[in-house]
C-alpha cells in the first residue's frame, strides 16, 4: 500500500506519520506540503516529501497512490476580508487541484477530515464558521470525483482532540496557564467530547485497512460519545495539579454562532470498524500531569 497524506505538518500528522512508517503492509509515503523546512529530518526513508512549489502533480502521478488521506485545511473562526482567500485557497481550490492531479491513478480510497463545526446544532450540516462551510461545499467537489474515477471516500469528523504535542493552544492550555496566571474565558457552558490524539492515530489506521467492508461515502464522528463541559474539564485538572485555576469566567463572550454541546455520535465507527476510543481524559491529564514533573525533576 501507498499512501498520500496532505497536512502532515499539523497536529494530527506529525502524531500519525510515525505510527504508519512502521506498519509492514505500507509500502510507502507521500507527503505534500508547503514548506519542505518542516518537515525536513522528522521522517524516516519510508516518506517521501513534495511540495505545492515543485510540481507536485507529476511527483503524484509518479507515485500513484493507493489511497489519500486529506488532512490539510485553514481552520478560523475569522471571515473578515483579511481571511476569505486563504480559507477558499486551502479549503477547496487546494483539495480540488489535488482531486484533479489524481484522476487516472486509480486510487482506492480517500479519507477527507472535516470538522465538529460543520454541526452547529448537532442534527445534520449547518456550519458554525465560513471555515467549515468551505469543508462542507468540498463534499460535493469530492463526491463528483468519486463518482467518475470510482474510488470510495469517507469523510472524519474529529471532536475536540488533545494529548501529545499540538501546534497551536486549546482550552486544556489555557486553563492550565491559569494555575500561574489571570485567564479570561468565555461562561464555560460548552460541552465537548475530548479525544486523544493516540486514539486519533489508530482510528485512522485501522480505516485504512477495512476499506474493503465499509460501503462509500461514510461518516465517522471521532469522538468518545462523552461530552465534558469547560468549567467540568476546569475542576478536573484542578484536582490532577492540585492548584486553582484563575480564571475570569464570562469576561469574553460567545462568539456568534457559538457550539454549546459537541458529542460525537457512534454508530458508524462501532457497526463498520467495531472501534471505540480507547483513553478516558481523566486518566490522559493524570498521565500528562506525571510526566510534565518528572521533566522538571
Amino acid at each position: 500500500m501507498k499512501i498520500l497524506i496532505t497536512g502532515a505538518t499539523g497536529f494530527i500528522g506529525r502524531n500519525l506519520i510515525p505510527i504508519l512508517e512502521k506498519e509492514a503492509e505500507i509500502e510507502r509515503i507521500l507527503i505534500l506540503i508547503r514548506d519542505r523546512k518542516k518537515v525536513e529530518g522528522l521522517y524516516s526513508e519510508k516518506v517521501d516529501i513534495c511540495t505545492i512549489e515543485e510540481g507536485y502533480e507529476e511527483v503524484i502521478r509518479k507515485f500513484l497512490p493507493d489511497k489519500v488521506i486529506h488532512l490539510a485545511s485553514f481552520l478560523t473562526s475569522r471571515n473578515d476580508s483579511e481571511v476569505i482567500d486563504k480559507i477558499l485557497d486551502a479549503n477547496i481550490k487546494f483539495g480540488t487541484l489535488l482531486l484533479n492531479t489524481l484522476r487516472g491513478c486509480q486510487i482506492k480510497e480517500f479519507i477527507n477530515f472535516g470538522s465538529f463545526a460543520e454541526y452547529r446544532l448537532g442534527n445534520g450540516l449547518d456550519s458554525a464558521y465560513l471555515y467549515t462551510a468551505t469543508k462542507t461545499a468540498f463534499r460535493s467537489i469530492l463526491k463528483y470525483y468519486s463518482q467518475i474515477e470510482n474510488f470510495k471516500y469517507y469523510n472524519v469528523i474529529p471532536y475536540t482532540i488533545y494529548g501529545g504535542k499540538d501546534t497551536q493552544k486549546k482550552v486544556i492550555d489555557y486553563i492550565k496557564e491559569s494555575f500561574e496566571r489571570e485567564v479570561d474565558m468565555s461562561y464555560g457552558e460548552q460541552i465537548l467530547d475530548f479525544i486523544h490524539i493516540d486514539d486519533v492515530c489508530d482510528f485512522i489506521k485501522i480505516l485504512l485497512f477495512h476499506e474493503k467492508e465499509i460501503p462509500n461515502e461514510q461518516e465517522f464522528y471521532l469522538g468518545t460519545g462523552k461530552g465534558t463541559n469547560i468549567r467540568e474539564l476546569s475542576k478536573i485538572l484542578e484536582k490532577i495539579y492540585t492548584k486553582k485555576a484563575n480564571i475570569k469566567w464570562g469576561k469574553i463572550p460567545y462568539r456568534e454562532r457559538d457550539i454549546m454541546y459537541a458529542v460525537a455520535p457512534l454508530g458508524n465507527n462501532i457497526e463498520y470498524l467495531n472501534w471505540k476510543a480507547k483513553l478516558k481524559l481523566e486518566d490522559q491529564l493524570a498521565e500528562q500531569s506525571r510526566a510534565e514533573q518528572s521533566s522538571k525533576s
